[in-house]
C-alpha cells in the first residue's frame, strides 16, 4: 500500500469539491445506487469504481486538457493505490460511467507531437489507458494493427497505419484538402484517381503511386514533428 499525506489529500479534496453543490452532487450519485437500488447490493469493486469516477470527473472538469493532472502515477499518489489499480479503475470507470466530454481524437491531437520515428516504426507514449484503447481500436478498425509492447502505454505502429490514423483524427475539411492534393498530384500520372476513393492511404502507399503519394506525407500529418514526417518518407522511399 502506498503511504499518503492526509493533509495533502484534504487539500486536493477541497479543490475538487469546493462547495456544498459539488459534494451534494457526489452524494446523490452514491444515494442513487444505495437508497434507490436495493441498499447494500452494490459490490465493493463497483463502489470503488463509482467513487473513483466521481473523483476523476471533477479533475476532468477542471483540467481535462492536461493529461498530467490525472496520470496513473499522480492518482496513485493521491489515492494511495498502485498505478496498476488506477489504470484498471480508469477502464472500468469509462465503461460504467463514461465522461461526457471525452473526445479521443482531440486528446490524441494534444500528444501527437511526442511521436517519434525509430527503426521503421512510429512510437508514441499514450499515458491514459482509455485513450490508448481508443487509438488501438481506430487503427484496427481500418485494417491495421499495432505491435504489442511490454510497456503498455507505448503505442508502436507502422507508418502506413499511422498516416491513416492521422487522417481519421483530422477534420473533414482537412481530409478533403489532403485528398484533393493527392488527386492533383496523381492527375499527371497513369494512376486512376478513383483508386483514392476505394483505398486507405496505407493501402495506396503499397502501390506504384508511392513516390507521388510520398510527396503529400507532410500534408497528411500536419500536426506531427518534421522528424516523424521525414522518418515516414524514409520508410517508404528508402
Amino acid at each position: 500500500m502506498i503511504h499518503i499525506n492526509k493533509m495533502n489529500c484534504q487539500k486536493q479534496y477541497d479543490v475538487l469539491f469546493p462547495s456544498e453543490r459539488e459534494k451534494a452532487a457526489a452524494f446523490d450519485a452514491i444515494a442513487e445506487q444505495y437508497y434507490f437500488g436495493n441498499f447494500g447490493r452494490m459490490q465493493k469493486t463497483d463502489f470503488e469504481t463509482l467513487l473513483f469516477s466521481l473523483y476523476l470527473d471533477r479533475i476532468l472538469d477542471i483540467s481535462e486538457e492536461e493529461l498530467h493532472t490525472y496520470s496513473d502515477y499522480l492518482l496513485s499518489r493521491q489515492l494511495g493505490i498502485t498505478q496498476a489499480k488506477v489504470s484498471c479503475l480508469k477502464v472500468k470507470k469509462e465503461l460504467q460511467y463514461p465522461y461526457e466530454g471525452f473526445d479521443w481524437k482531440k486528446s490524441f491531437q494534444r500528444i501527437v507531437f511526442n511521436a517519434r520515428y525509430e527503426n521503421g516504426k512510429i512510437k508514441i507514449n499514450i499515458p491514459d489507458r482509455n485513450l490508448y484503447l481508443e487509438v488501438k481500436n481506430a487503427i484496427e478498425t481500418e485494417g491495421g494493427y499495432i505491435d504489442v509492447r511490454l510497456n503498455t502505454s507505448v503505442l508502436q505502429v507502422s507508418p502506413k497505419y499511422f498516416i491513416d490514423l492521422m487522417l481519421r483524427v483530422s477534420s473533414e475539411s482537412e481530409r478533403e484538402e489532403i485528398r484533393a492534393n493527392l488527386k492533383e498530384k496523381l492527375s499527371g500520372t497513369n494512376e486512376d484517381t478513383e483508386y483514392l476513393e476505394r483505398k486507405t492511404v496505407g493501402e495506396i502507399l503499397k502501390g506504384s503511386a508511392i513516390e507521388v503519394v510520398a510527396g503529400c506525407i507532410e500534408d497528411c500529418i500536419p500536426v506531427v514533428g518534421t522528424g516523424v514526417a521525414q522518418g515516414i518518407r524514409q520508410a517508404f522511399l528508402g
